[in-house]
């Protein structure tokens, strides 16, 4: 499967980009930003995405999720340590991961995500 990671912590970003790397997933591209994201979604067409809820523009994942979802069609998740944030307002989320996470969390999104909507 195809994942975008937005995610505004470069070593968090490294660390979910060697988890799904290692459970057979392609990571298509790391963004920081709401713009950034739209740009590689629109790029690489990714199948699913991990956010996170906090980003480094200012924007909220809940807003990239929606734009993500509602333009590509991209099916996600959150990863993030704000969930309260989330819960009430998921947006559509399959599953929502808390930080710290481990790789057995990772997996089991990616589980969720792989399965038909």
């Amino acid at each position: 499967m195809k994942i975008l990671l937005v995610e505004d912590e470069p070593f968090i970003a490294l660390d979910l980009r060697s988890i799904v790397a290692a459970l057979g997933h392609e990571v298509v591209g790391v963004a920081d930003s709401l713009t950034l994201a739209l740009q590689l979604a629109e790029a690489t067409h990714p199948e699913a995405a991990f956010i996170d809820m906090n980003l480094r523009d200012g924007f909220t994942g809940l807003e990239v999720a929606r734009q993500l979802a509602g333009r590509f069609g991209v099916r996600f998740g959150f990863v993030t340590g704000n969930a309260e944030q989330v819960y009430k307002d998921p947006s559509g989320a399959v599953a929502i991961v808390e930080k710290p996470f481990t790789d057995e969390d990772i997996a089991d999104l990616l589980e969720r995500l792989a399965l038909p909507a």
